[in-house]
């Protein structure tokens, strides 16, 4: 498969990500994130990855989530940053009277990491709503949910050898990142959370890896993307 057919395969994806079916949405992107790097690792393998690679005459775009009605919080930024760590890109979030999470990367890695950031948000506060306001396991079940979403991704990693060298961010991404002259702040860090109720943790860490691995997610948005 030549490069144009590789990433024609990876535009019908990307649109069938954008499903109302969140299953099969999940789904879409998830195949072609793998997709993507496989193309990437055969063309290490075959000593063309600077000329041939899928990101060579790739676009750097920015691509956003915006919350409207649902509150923005640490949380979402965990799940942010573990996204453009698996999918090349870089992160950053903007306050305001609409706040926003953004990726900055290849068109075709910042896209996928947005649909996905979009249905594990709201997988992740769908579940929270069990706690009914009880804020220490509502903490407990999040900081679960976000190490699960990683794990899964760790795991995925780890079973198709050669993924973790290929999700080094493109040094076009790292440029076009640093052009952003971002305050100090902007950008997004996974920070390791003191969990202060066992149980809900493990929920939520079981709940996280599930979200990964393509089981159904609920519906109702309350997020738009661009």
């Amino acid at each position: 498969m030549d490069r144009e057919d590789i990433k024609r395969k990876i535009e019908k994806l990307l649109a069938l990500s954008k499903s109302t079916n969140e299953s099969e949405a999940m789904s879409a992107a998830q195949t072609a994130r793998k997709l993507m790097l496989k193309y990437h690792i055969s063309m290490t393998e075959e000593g063309g990855a600077d000329e041939g690679s899928l990101s060579a005459g790739s676009q750097v775009s920015i691509k956003e989530l915006r919350f409207k009605r649902t509150p923005m919080n640490q949380h979402h930024l965990m799940l942010a940053f573990i996204l453009a760590k698996n999918f090349r890109c870089k992160t950053f979030h903007l306050y305001g009277a609409v706040p926003r999470i953004k990726f900055i990367g290849f068109e075709e890695d910042a896209g996928a990491a947005l649909v996905l950031l979009q249905y594990l948000v709201r997988f992740m506060e769908q579940g929270a709503k069990r706690y009914g306001g009880q804020k220490n396991q509502e903490h407990s079940w999040r900081d679960g949910f976000c190490i699960g979403v990683d794990h899964a991704f760790e795991a995925q990693n780890q079973e198709n050898p050669g993924y973790a060298l290929m999700l080094a961010t493109p040094a076009e991404v790292m440029d076009a990142y640093g052009k952003l002259k971002l305050k100090k702040g902007s950008g997004i860090k996974r920070r390791a959370q003191a969990s202060l109720d066992g149980s809900a943790f493990a929920h939520g860490a079981d709940v996280g890896k599930q979200a990964v691995d393509g089981r159904s997610i609920p519906a109702g948005k309350q997020y738009t993307s661009h």
